[in-house]
């Protein structure tokens, strides 16, 4: 039977029914799957009221390589699959969470873990780090990847250092990252927001060449195996760029951030991206 997906309404029973079980049926309705409950742990003797740095997925995993973090000083899990690594280093007052490197959370886990996570650690202030994906972002006027800034959201006025070298994430985009989106939702809509004036949370986003594929739709295990492949590479001036405000952002001062050892410095972000691009095949078949 031919559909028509641009149809106002569903085709007439007796033009969809069929003795074939596979055959698609636009009155059958599915059954809404209920998720599973979430479990979450923070390990490691952490202190509260702190700020709190998080570092997600493809920009967590790249600044982390080559920021000097220390010892693992805790870990996140939810339902007993670690999703973030927690590192206290000295030289800072922040924690900080690398999140969501080798366990994606599945969407409708997101909100609880940014709520669990900030109500477990209650930090004075957030900094949050992510993507956003440069082929779908609404500009007035195309801009190429080499171009593309970094961009931040944020709950408050910003420090100038912020505004100046990073541009305001701005409508009609949204942010796909949903760690990130959860993080922010959470934070803005908690009463603590408007009963401490001084908590601040701010949103810094690294171009990304490409869509990220979708989140899961279940929470899966930790895979450590791809830990050392480096999916996308920033340059190094971008990254210590990304360096400094995430640290202003908190009040301190930053280190350099160098490029990781098993990377190749001599190449730009854009070379990378074009390396690992897959061929088109343009040619016809029948």
């Amino acid at each position: 039977m031919d559909v028509d997906p641009l149809a106002d309404s569903a085709p007439p029973r007796y033009a969809i029914e069929s003795d074939e079980e596979d055959e698609y049926n636009p009155l059958q309705k599915l059954s809404p799957k209920t998720s599973s409950p979430l479990e979450m742990k923070v390990v490691g003797d952490l202190s509260s009221n702190r700020p709190l740095i998080v570092v997600s997925g493809n920009a967590g995993q790249y600044w982390a390589k080559g920021s000097s973090l220390g010892e693992q000083t805790g870990a996140v899990y939810v339902n007993d699959t670690q999703v973030g690594l927690v590192f206290t280093p000295s030289r800072s007052k922040s924690t900080i969470i690398v999140s969501e490197t080798f366990a994606r959370l599945p969407v409708v886990n997101m909100h609880s873990y940014a709520e669990k996570l900030v109500e477990h650690l209650k930090p004075s202030s957030i900094v949050l780090l992510d993507i956003y994906p440069t082929p779908i972002y609404v500009t007035s006027q195309p801009i190429a990847l080499q171009d593309a800034p970094i961009r931040y959201l944020s709950t408050h006025q910003v420090d100038h250092t912020i505004s100046s070298l990073a541009e305001r994430f701005s409508p009609p985009n949204f942010v796909h990252s949903t760690t990130s989106a959860a993080l922010m939702s959470y934070v803005a809509s908690t009463p603590q927001t408007t009963s401490r004036p001084d908590f601040k949370a701010t949103l810094l986003l690294l171009p990304f060449p490409r869509i990220p594929t979708p989140a899961p739709k279940i929470l899966g295990r930790s895979d450590f195996s791809h830990l050392t492949e480096v999916e996308y590479q920033w340059s190094e001036v971008m990254m210590n760029i990304i360096q400094k405000l995430l640290f202003v952002a908190v009040g301190e001062k930053p280190d350099a951030w160098h490029t990781p050892l098993n990377s190749s410095s001599s190449k730009s972000s854009v070379n990378v991206f074009v390396k690992a691009q897959v061929p088109i095949d343009d040619g016809m078949y029948i």
